[in-house]
């Protein structure tokens, strides 16, 4: 998730006549004065898919995180001089088939370490189900600002947009098996195509970036990966049945609980999405397959509660099994974890996070716990200040200290 661009009304007319193809073919389902901002918000920020992130055909079996190919781009918002190199390369789906994935690489100006730029593996919050949802596939690389402030620092970046977003094939958004090989395989595929990255790395991920990093945490205890020198977690979605519950039922958040059951049939084909939403919110989930995370949020913004879920819809076995088999939080992880929260986080309330902290610390895992009073989920310009940009000099220092060895502390 990301802080939300001033309404561009210039494009607003343009968008108008745009949105019979892009917004849901249904009739019945509206697209009012705010949806259609959305829509001329997303287009504004787009950068126009092309054959780059179409997978060969048939998709050749290689190694994951084995690049499929490269290029050069321009077409971003980001600091005079960076470079930034867009891949696709070989990822895993949770049963292990091979998919292609994409992502983009940003390396600062200038002549790079002897030893190479520290890396930032970027795991990012939700930005939608469609393919046009890839932060690439975004003028401002969706929380471009943020990433900034890594490459003023000297970092290089590597930023998987996951598999689904950007390639086709589908986004099993909450899959926590898919989403730690897609960044894992990122970071090896970006090893392999762009010079001057050194051996060492710290994961970021937020929201439901913030989940994926935990699992690719998980996974490092038992696989570990050189050069990790530990991850920033900041307001993770990592009890999805308490997610489920929660977004269901507090007005304007359905557009999680409608993103949550898109991406668990993206995962599991078998779970009916009729069989959760209402007949209303299910004729409304066409919107996911083009709008992205803005739209979608205007798409839902007026359901709730009954109005949203059928009751009963956390029971349903397979979408259950599904929740819970994609949780994060409650395993040993590689560490040191730098977990982050805003008190008034409204997406992911402080009291699932600090249930997430007191679980790590229990299995011995080693975890920074850090909560900031008036913070959000997000940055909505004017309106709130969100975790990753409220507790930034943090993040930076803690980064900092774990490149150079020490133990990370706040300054």
């Amino acid at each position: 998730m990301k802080s939300s661009p001033k309404t561009l009304l210039a494009a607003l007319v343009a968008v108008v006549t745009a949105t019979a193809a892009l917004a849901p073919a249904r009739a019945d389902v509206v697209c009012d004065e705010s949806c259609e901002a959305a829509w001329a918000r997303q287009r504004a920020d787009a950068v126009p898919r092309t054959a780059f992130y179409d997978a060969p055909s048939p998709l050749r079996w290689a190694p994951a995180g084995t690049p499929i190919r490269q290029q050069s781009a321009t077409d971003y918002t980001v600091p005079a001089g960076t470079k930034v190199t867009r891949l696709l390369y070989h990822s895993r789906t949770a049963d292990g088939r091979d998919v292609a994935a994409s992502a983009v690489v940003l390396v600062p100006s200038g002549a790079s370490p002897r030893r190479g730029r520290p890396v930032v593996l970027d795991a990012h919050g939700t930005s939608g189900m469609a393919e046009d949802c890839a932060p690439s596939l975004m003028r401002d690389l969706y929380h471009g600002d943020q990433l900034a402030r890594f490459l003023a620092n000297g970092y290089a970046v590597v930023a998987p947009d996951y598999a689904g977003l950007g390639t086709d094939g589908g986004h099993a958004l909450g899959d926590k098996t898919a989403a730690a090989n897609d960044v894992l395989d990122a970071l090896s595929a970006a090893r392999r195509t762009v010079p001057g990255l050194s051996r060492d790395w710290v994961l970021w991920g937020h929201s439901q970036g913030g989940a994926a990093a935990l699992a690719v945490a998980e996974r490092l205890v038992r696989y570990p990966v050189n050069g990790y020198r530990g991850a920033v977690v900041t307001s993770p979605t990592a009890n999805l049945a308490q997610l489920a519950d929660h977004t269901a039922t507090v007005p304007g958040l359905g557009v999680f609980i409608a993103l949550i059951t898109a991406g668990a049939h993206a995962g599991d084909p078998a779970i009916d999405p009729g069989r959760l939403l209402t007949t209303e919110a299910n004729s409304r989930l066409e919107v996911t397959r083009s709008g992205c995370l803005g739209v979608v949020s205007a798409v839902f913004s007026d359901l709730t509660g009954p109005s949203l879920v059928r009751p009963g819809y956390l029971t349903e076995p397979r979408f259950a099994r599904f929740l819970k088999a994609n949780s994060t939080g409650t395993q040993p992880v590689a560490g040191p974890i730098l977990l982050l929260q805003g008190q008034s986080d409204t997406v992911v309330p402080v009291s699932m996070t600090d249930e997430v902290a007191t679980a790590l610390r229990r299995t011995g895992s080693k975890v920074d716990y850090r909560t900031y009073p008036g913070l959000q989920h997000d940055t909505y310009p004017g309106q709130t200040v969100g975790i990753d940009d409220g507790a930034m000099t943090d993040i930076l220092t803690w980064i900092a200290g774990r490149f150079a060895g020490g133990i990370g502390t706040a300054g």
